[in-house]
Parts: C-alpha cells; structure tokens; sequence
C-alpha cells in the first residue's frame, strides 16, 4: 500500500466513484478516506451530487433541442463558430 495524500485523493475521486482506477488505487484511497475526515466530507458530497446528476439526467432531452446541440457542436468543430 502507498501513501496518498488529500490532494491525490480529491483529483483521483471521480474515477474512484467510477470503479476507472486500478485494485491499488481503489485500496489506496479507500483507505486514505477512511482515515481523513476532510477527504470523507468531499467523498460524501461527490456520491451526492452524482446521485443527483443521475437522477436529473433520466429523461432524453426533447430531439429539438438534442438536434440544435449537435448542429451547435458540428459547427464549432468545423471552424465555422467560435467557441
């Protein structure tokens, strides 16, 4: 096991909530969580915003607006908007 500081634990948190991390770095920060009260209140609030997320983003967005956000997109990938 190696250590991990705050700041590791803090960047590394969405892609621990993910299951992206490998089995030592899920250990790592699992552990470095379950002895950092700051890290712990910042893993808390991480599982909740993306449990709202989740929730709030149930619905397909209407195909208007779908289409109208590719079409933005096509255009400022091909150079004809600006970002």
């Amino acid at each position: 096991m190696s250590e991990i500081n705050c700041e590791e634990t803090k960047r590394q948190v969405n892609e621990y909530l993910h299951n992206e991390l490998s089995a030592q770095e899920v250990q790592d920060i699992t552990a470095h969580i379950a002895n950092c009260d700051s890290c712990e209140t910042d893993y808390d609030f991480e599982v909740l915003f993306n449990n709202v997320i989740k929730r709030s983003c149930d619905e397909a967005p209407p195909q208007e607006l779908a289409q109208r956000i590719i079409d933005r997109i096509r255009a400022i990938d091909s150079g004809r908007v600006e970002h």
